[in-house]
Order: C-alpha cells, then sequence, then structure tokens
C-alpha cells in the first residue's frame, strides 16, 4: 500500500479514458443484453441502480491508516470487527459496521528484517473460509529503496475471529523477478466466487494492469493460487504470468449475490463500479458512485483524495445484496498524508428490467456547525477548526448529468475561515463570495416528477445556507433558484 510512485499513478492514468465505455464489446452478452430475472441472470449495465446516503466519519484523522481496503465481520455476539491497516494491520469493534469505535488492537506487524512483509503486513479481505477465518495480506519490502517498494501477497489463518493470525506463506508474486524497480504484485482483495473459488484482484506494478487469481475455497494455501493466463487458470500464482484485464477496472472486490456477478471498484478521476459474469471480463457502469476531480496523490494538494474503496455487507464480509455499505479513506483538500480519515456510507443497489436514467444518486445532506453556520456537501463534512452535525436530507443529485432533462451542474463553495458552506452553478463559486471546494453533482434545471427544489438562501445575518422551501425556513430570504434534487 502507501503512497504510490510515478510508475503507479502513470500505469492508473494511462487506461482511467477506458472507464467511459458503457457496454464494452468484451462484455458478456448476458450484462449487456439482459435484465434481472428470478432465474438470477445478471442485469445490463444500464439497467443498475444505486443510491447513497450522506457519508458518515467511522476514524480519523491519522497518519497510518486506512492505508488498504477495509474488512468487516460480525462476530457472534452480534457486533462487528473492523480490520484497519497501515503496515500494521488493527483490529477495532463495534455495535454496527458504521461504529468502529472501541479502542484498537494490533493483529498483524511488519514480517522480520530481510523477508517479503518487512515493511509491513496489510490485511486487505477477511474470508469465510470452513470453521476459520482467511486473511489476504499485502506486503512489502526494500521500502527505504529509492526505487520503490516491492510488492507480494500471501494469506494467513486465524481461529479467533482475527485477533491473531497465523501466516501461512506468499501465494501471489511478481513474474520479473527482483529487479531493483519497484516491482511486484500487490493491492488485492478477494472475493467469493460463489463457485468453489476465491477469486484475487491484483495491481502488477510493472505495467498498471490488474490481473486476477483463484484458488479452491476448501484448500487455499500457498501453491494452490493460479492466475488466469489468457487461455486458462494455468499461471502459477507466484511468478507466473497473468494476462491483463480489459481496461482499469481496480482491485477492491465484492459479490453481488443478488445479481451473481463480481463486482470492481476502481478510483480512476470518479469512482467507477465495474461487473462481470464470469469473474474475467468487466463493464463499466457508465456513472461514477463518487463523482470528484482528480486522484492526486501528490499531497497536499487542492483537491480531495479518495482511495482504497470497498464494500462492505450488512452482516459482514463482502457478499453484498442490495443493501450495503461503501467505505474509503478521505483526504480533504489541502491535506496531507497525516490526515486520513476512514468514511462509510450506506449504499443500496438494485437490478431494474429496463435501463434506468438517472442510474446513481446520492445525498445532498446540510449539516450544522457548532457556532450555528451550515454546510451543504455530497462529501465528507471535514474542515480543521470546525465540527459538524447531521441536519437534514436536502434530496438526491446526480453523478452524471440527466439524458431525460436539462441538468444544472452544481458546485460547492466553501469558507475554511467561517465553515460556511453551499452551492452555486458550477463555475460560479467566486461571485457567489466563496472557494469551489468541490463538484456536488447534478440537479434537473427545471422541476420533475419526484423532485425537491433547491434554494441558495440569505439568512438574517447576510450568511448562505441551502434550503427546500421557498420562504428559507422563514431564517432568510432565498436569493436564486439553484434546480431540482431527486426525492
Amino acid at each position: 500500500m502507501g503512497a504510490f510512485t510515478e510508475i503507479d499513478r502513470a500505469g492508473w492514468m494511462s487506461l482511467t479514458a477506458s472507464l467511459a465505455i458503457v457496454c464494452s464489446a468484451i462484455v458478456s452478452s448476458a450484462i449487456v443484453t439482459s435484465a434481472m430475472a428470478a432465474d438470477g441472470t445478471p442485469p445490463c449495465l444500464r439497467c443498475i441502480e444505486m443510491r447513497l446516503e450522506h457519508p458518515i466519519v467511522v476514524r480519523g484523522p491519522s497518519p497510518h491508516e486506512p492505508d488498504a481496503p477495509v474488512s468487516v465481520i460480525k462476530l457472534p455476539d452480534g457486533s462487528f470487527r473492523g480490520f484497519i491497516a497501515g503496515g500494521t494491520t488493527l483490529a477495532v469493534d463495534g455495535a454496527t459496521p458504521v461504529a468502529l469505535g472501541e479502542p484498537s488492537q494490533v493483529v498483524l506487524k511488519p514480517g522480520p528484517p530481510g523477508s517479503p512483509s518487512d515493511c509491513g503486513r496489510w490485511l486487505t479481505t477477511v474470508m469465510q473460509g470452513f470453521g476459520v477465518l482467511y486473511g489476504l495480506v499485502h506486503n512489502e519490502t526494500r521500502c527505504d529503496d529509492p526505487h520503490g517498494s516491492f510488492k507480494s501477497m500471501s494469506i494467513a489463518q486465524s481461529g479467533n475471529h482475527g485477533l491473531t493470525w497465523n501466516m501461512l506463506g506468499q501465494i501471489i508474486t511478481g513474474d520479473e523477478g527482483n529487479i531493483p524497480l519497484p516491482g511486484g504484485e500487490g493491492d488485492c482483495t478477494a472475493a467469493d466466487g460463489h463457485d468453489g473459488y476465491w477469486y484475487t484482484y491484483c495491481l502488477r506494478r510493472r505495467d498498471g494492469k490488474n490481473i486476477v487469481a483463484r484458488a479452491p475455497i476448501e484448500n487455499p494455501a500457498p501453491g494452490k493460487w493460479v492466475k488466469w493466463s489468457g487461455r486458462g487458470w494455468d499461471a502459477p500464482g507466484l511468478a507466473g504470468t497473468g494476462a491483463a484485464l480489459t481496461g482499469f477496472v481496480g482491485m477492491s472486490s465484492a459479490y453481488w449475490t443478488d445479481a451473481d456477478v463480481m463486482l470492481l471498484l476502481a478510483n480512476a478521476s470518479s469512482l467507477r463500479l465495474s461487473i462481470a459474469e464470469d469473474k474475467l471480463h468487466f463493464g463499466t457502469v457508465a456513472e461514477p458512485l463518487i463523482l470528484y476531480d482528480e486522484d492526486n496523490w501528490q499531497r497536499p494538494a487542492p483537491t480531495e483524495l479518495y482511495a482504497y474503496p470497498s464494500m462492505v455487507a450488512e452482516q459482514g464480509f463482502n457478499n453484498i445484496a442490495h443493501h450495503f455499505f461503501l467505505t474509503y479513506t478521505y483526504i480533504p483538500p489541502g491535506a496531507d498524508f497525516s490526515r486520513r480519515f476512514l468514511i462509510m456510507q450506506e449504499a443500496w443497489i438494485r437490478a431494474s428490467a429496463t435501463p434506468q436514467y438517472p442510474q446513481v444518486r446520492t445525498a445532498l445532506s446540510r449539516w450544522i456547525g457548532s457556532d450555528g453556520g451550515t454546510w451543504t456537501t455530497t462529501g465528507p463534512p471535514i474542515s480543521s477548526g470546525h465540527s459538524y452535525a447531521y441536519d437534514v436530507n436536502l434530496g438526491y443529485l446526480m453523478t452524471a448529468a440527466p439524458q431525460q432533462s436539462l441538468g444544472a451542474k452544481l458546485d460547492e463553495c466553501f469558507s475554511e475561515q467561517t465553515g460556511v458552506g453551499f452551492l452555486a452553478e458550477a463555475g460560479h463559486c467566486a461571485a457567489a463570495g466563496g472557494e469551489r471546494r468541490r463538484p456536488a453533482g447534478y440537479g434537473f434545471r427545471f422541476e420533475q416528477p419526484g423532485t425537491l427544489a433547491l434554494y441558495n438562501c440569505i439568512s438574517k445575518s447576510d450568511v448562505y445556507f441551502v434550503s427546500n422551501r421557498s420562504d428559507c425556513e422563514n431564517r432568510g430570504v432565498h436569493e436564486r433558484l439553484l434546480g431540482f434534487a431527486l426525492q
């Protein structure tokens, strides 16, 4: 894990353009053409709908973690345990997946000097085996090498719900040997393919490509993992050459049990969801799950950073149904890696019988600061020196321009000094007296069935806030109608 090198970033950015393809020619015909049916037929890409609720700050700020996708399990007493990695992996318990607030326990430390994990062990996925837990572990060595670290994957086993782990050995290594360059294969997560195999999706550092390997669930020990070679599952997990998946579809995996398909998330100038029926040929949903400006790993930066996403099922692990939790690492604008936050959002996914427009909607929420000022945002309400409590849902914005009506693209304007945030038409924050922080999303320019009006209001103390009511809740007067949000 850790900060990406120039080679990593180049690999990511060079493949971003492919994510704009709505229905790739290589995606299976079932995904492209069929709708959700009682027999479990997977949905067409355009038939998928998703809804995200407001972001919840679970942990942070931290200089170390989360530095990997988060995995969560449900414990026998009904509580939950999250595994949060940053070179050293922690276990953190809580009553719900979004309340991982109890004191942390160290469950994995870096390996001994000279080992493949002497820079750290990041637990990236916890998997339910037959009577035991298995953990997928990202390893790094040569972290002080000016050329960059070397990555590999191992597997571990736990018989006490993840509080201690027995390292079984390496399962995924690169095919280039121990060259004096950033290399190896890592950053993997795994999901149950519901066909007797676990599938792990990885980043190959030498070319920035995604690859996939699998092992039988009944015995995922070292030596049992094989990579997809392009011809079959016949390339050894250790030093074998895997075939690159088409496009950059990411490494953050989950299995959607309702549709019987594999899901992958990728950070590619917005958070993107891809789907495959055969675990190999992925198509990307056209509308992003989260809309943001860029993936800038040179911190601090003027833009925010979303990283290491994961999908957590309602009852833990990553076999998701219609309701799940989206998690990710978040770094606010202007902040460096010393201010990492773990964010979770409740999410819903379903397949309709026909193509849907829009496909993705995300909650537009108003928060109240400790001094009474408000912040209206679709993102996490994080600003140094200010604290916020959730106030109200103002509707849902779209992450792409609507096709059936004129859209209104909205920006979030914010003042670090006052801690007040409001909305404006894209490009008009400065004219409204604020600084642009991020894209909020898209509303409708004109009223549609099932929409709510969004008004920019000016309070009696001459401060902007956003309301659904033209009377501005009797707290001020409305300056302009911004557009209409989905209910």
